[in-house]
């Protein structure tokens, strides 16, 4: 439960794409993620982080502002691209995070 005062923030989704190497039209070709997500201010200093959950959710309280969002990866694939995200003053700011799977 997220406290009374958490009135900004991320609100995230990670998916991991592509799950086949074939892809057929009308075919899902994806799903969510569990990773490890940093999460760096605009000087670029590390100021938290949040672990996705088994269903690639998850929500993250910051103050207003711009930061950057680096997902994590043990190994070249999967991966995923730094992020930059602006958070308004009362707002839960959408992001999608796309982890490359690496199959061709």
């Amino acid at each position: 439960m997220l406290p009374a005062h958490a009135t900004s923030g991320i609100d995230g989704e990670v998916i991991l794409r592509p799950v086949s190497p074939v892809e057929w039209p009308g075919m899902v070709n994806q799903r969510p993620y569990q990773a490890l997500i940093g999460v760096a201010d605009g000087a670029g200093r590390h100021v938290a982080e949040v672990r996705s959950d088994p269903g690639g959710r998850f929500r993250i309280i910051l103050e207003p502002g711009t930061y950057v969002l680096q997902p994590e990866s043990e190994a070249i694939y999967p991966q995923a691209p730094a992020q930059t995200v602006t958070v308004e003053k009362d707002q839960f700011t959408p992001v999608r995070i796309i982890y490359d799977s690496g199959i061709r």
